[in-house]
């Protein structure tokens, strides 16, 4: 699995987002949230990426969301923010 070093999880609309360096990984199809390690992993264009480890909090709060919201700068200079489904794992 590659992992990514530029990734934040921030408040965005009363949600949890991940906010992203490089606007590529903001196409992710699918974000995963495994509860048992507070791992968040996602795919982008099908390799599966690490994300990193949030706290048992996050991770729990995250297990309750169905979509998440994925932020990074466009090109153009404004943010580009897409939502990908957000499944759970154990």
């Amino acid at each position: 699995m590659l992992s990514v070093q530029t990734a934040s999880f921030e408040a965005f609309e009363g949600a949890i987002s991940i906010a992203f360096d490089d606007v590529a990984y903001a196409r992710a199809e699918t974000v995963y949230v495994d509860t048992n390690s507070n791992e968040i992993s996602a795919l982008v264009d099908g390799v599966h990426i690490a994300l990193g480890a949030v706290s048992p909090e996050i991770a729990a709060h995250l297990a309750g969301q169905g979509t998440i919201a994925l932020r990074g700068p466009h090109p153009l200079g404004h943010e580009l923010i897409l939502i990908a489904a957000l499944q759970t794992t154990h």
